[in-house]
């Protein structure tokens, strides 16, 4: 520690050490009430590095910081300790703070944790007038709200300290430029951005990475796997998140209810980049519903239909909920002409009338994009069709749904390598803040799709414990 930072920059990191001990209480769980105690890996490797670092003059050399971690690892909360300590422990006239993400509410979290964490000392607390958008030190006349990502409004700031939050979110670098630039005038000013990885390559945090890599400035700090690591591996797990507060449970259930490239990315702090880690079902999981599917001729069964009637695949998936949960499906798949280059529409609606005389189907739910006429026409003859739009807010739910009846084994498919295929092929794609949906990645996933749109309705139906479609005279209320 003394070979890389002088006497005089360790004693500038141990007066955020002590401030944090002192004046600052957590504001959350168990912990709330008891004093800022920093970790060691966030002493060593985001305290000093950045408070520790210092001219001849005396001034700090590092202005730019990115502090990238998974979720959990207590980002917001140090975030707000440093706005706090750039109050009192920097105190600065006439200075000006500012914490920013893509949408109000988000930057608000570190405000308002910061506001909490003023009421909850004496002394803070006597220092400040606290408004709902505003927090200003009486002396210095020193103020800290909270924006939105508007570059536009935010050019006449000049920031002493600033944050960003979920920089991997950001669609592109004005707001932090407008920041950085806007604290030229500043002795000591400085920016932090945290962020846990980016759900894609290519996005504003690797920009930051480029543009701050190199620069005396800039610091980086990372915490997570490597893209070498297995990202299955416990041991990986510990060695991505140092907080002592994070324990292997809490992991474990997040490994179970994620996807493996959602759980990567939030809790191992990796991008997805594509091949296996970048799949949404565990091979090991669908090769549970390996035994033969029984459909029941009398009970009721829903059909999915995912079509692309262009230069693709089209799949009908049927689905029937048994009473033990287990979900028994059928897949069929059906090929444009490579010709003419569309699908045979005839082979669709004949497989449709087929399935509706041989099982009991109450609802054929369709993604409506293409098949407009066709679900007229069978409307008209009586088949029980109905929309299911492949909207964020019916496909979110219904890939959630398929991810949990896989885990759990409840699926039950006889290794079909139709559907097999693109279940396997399937990636995720989150969807901020709802959760994630089933999406393409290199191999057609249509038969996938088909099956969470049919799983989705028929343990829904099941858990209603209401009357099937066909029995409210065909008009559905869920």
């Amino acid at each position: 520690m003394s070979a890389r930072f002088s006497q005089r920059g360790i004693a500038r990191a141990e007066r955020v050490r002590r401030f944090g001990e002192r004046h600052v209480r957590h504001m959350k769980d168990r912990w709330a009430g008891k004093p800022f105690i920093l970790e060691q890996f966030q002493y060593e490797n985001m305290i000093l590095p950045v408070y520790g670092r210092l001219n001849r003059q005396g001034r700090r050399k590092v202005k730019r910081a990115l502090f990238e971690l998974p979720r959990w690892e207590g980002k917001s909360e140090i975030t707000a300790l440093l706005h706090l300590y750039h109050m009192f422990g920097e105190p600065i006239y006439g200075g000006e703070q500012y914490a920013f993400a893509t949408t109000k509410p988000q930057a608000a979290i570190i405000f308002d944790t910061a506001k909490r964490m003023i009421n909850a000392d004496p002394m803070l607390r006597g220092a400040t007038r606290v408004y709902r958008n505003v927090i200003e030190v009486v002396e210095t006349g020193c103020i800290f709200r909270c924006l939105p990502f508007d570059a536009d409004t935010s050019q006449g700031f000049h920031p002493n300290f600033a944050s960003g939050d979920e920089i991997h979110v950001m669609r592109n670098m004005e707001m932090i430029e407008a920041m950085v630039t806007g604290m030229v005038g500043r002795e000591e000013g400085l920016f932090v951005g945290i962020t846990t990885a980016s759900a894609r390559p290519g996005g504003t945090l690797d920009q930051i990475r480029e543009l701050w890599g190199n620069d005396p400035d800039a610091y980086l700090y990372r915490v997570g796997a490597s893209p070498d690591d297995d990202p299955t591996d416990p041991r990986v797990w510990r060695k991505a998140n140092p907080a002592s507060w994070i324990t292997m449970e809490m992991l474990q259930s997040q490994f179970r209810a994620l996807p493996l490239p959602v759980f990567s990315r939030l809790h191992l702090n990796l991008t997805p980049t594509g091949g296996d880690n970048s799949r949404a079902f565990n091979p090991k999981a669908w090769a549970l519903g390996q035994g033969k599917p029984e459909i029941n001729l009398e009970d009721a069964c829903i059909i999915g239909v995912d079509a692309a009637p262009r230069r693709d695949k089209t799949a009908v998936v049927l689905d029937q909920r048994a009473a033990d949960g287990i979900h028994h499906t059928k897949a069929w798949g059906f090929e444009a002409d490579p010709e003419a280059g569309l699908l045979d529409f005839s082979e669709l609606k004949y497989l449709l009338r087929q399935l509706h005389e041989t099982y009991n189907v109450t609802r054929i739910v369709v993604d409506p994009a293409h098949l407009f006429a066709i679900m007229d026409e069978l409307q008209r003859e009586g088949l029980p069709v109905e929309d299911f739009p492949q909207t964020a807010s019916r496909m979110i739910p219904a890939s959630m749904n398929l991810y949990d009846l896989v885990q759990l084994g409840r699926i039950r498919h006889g290794g079909d390598p139709f559907l097999s295929k693109h279940v396997l092929a399937a990636g995720a794609k989150e969807i901020p803040p709802s959760g994630w949906r089933i999406t393409k990645i290199d191999e057609n996933v249509d038969a996938a799709v088909a099956l969470a749109m049919a799983a989705h309705i028929a343990e829904a139906e099941w858990s209603l414990g209401g009357p099937s479609f066909a029995e409210t005279g065909g008009v559905w209320t869920i």
